[in-house]
């Protein structure tokens, strides 16, 4: 159910095409670089707006809708002893 509801386009954030990855750091750092922040705090600021972005197209990364306090898919499938290790999203148009 959380796979139709979220509908993430990759598994995890390994499965991100290195492209993607990189054009997505590169608008973080334009939107950043009138700040006038250290080089560490850019570093850090960008690693939080990338877990928030995997969070949003990766599957594992996500908040699990039903279980109670939305653990990560991830943490709710490995207290049940399970794995993700694919998943195909197939859906009909009108």
């Amino acid at each position: 159910m959380h796979v139709v509801a979220a509908k993430p386009t990759y598994l995890n954030p390994d499965s991100v095409p290195e492209d993607v990855v990189n054009k997505e750091k590169e608008v973080l750092l334009e939107k950043m670089s009138g700040t006038n922040k250290p080089p560490e705090i850019l570093e850090k600021i960008i690693a939080g707006q990338m877990r928030k972005f995997y969070e949003g197209i990766c599957l594992t990364e996500q908040s699990h809708m039903v279980e109670e306090g939305n653990p990560k898919v991830s943490k709710a499938m490995k207290s049940l002893g399970l794995e993700v290790k694919n998943y195909t999203l197939v859906g009909m148009s009108k």
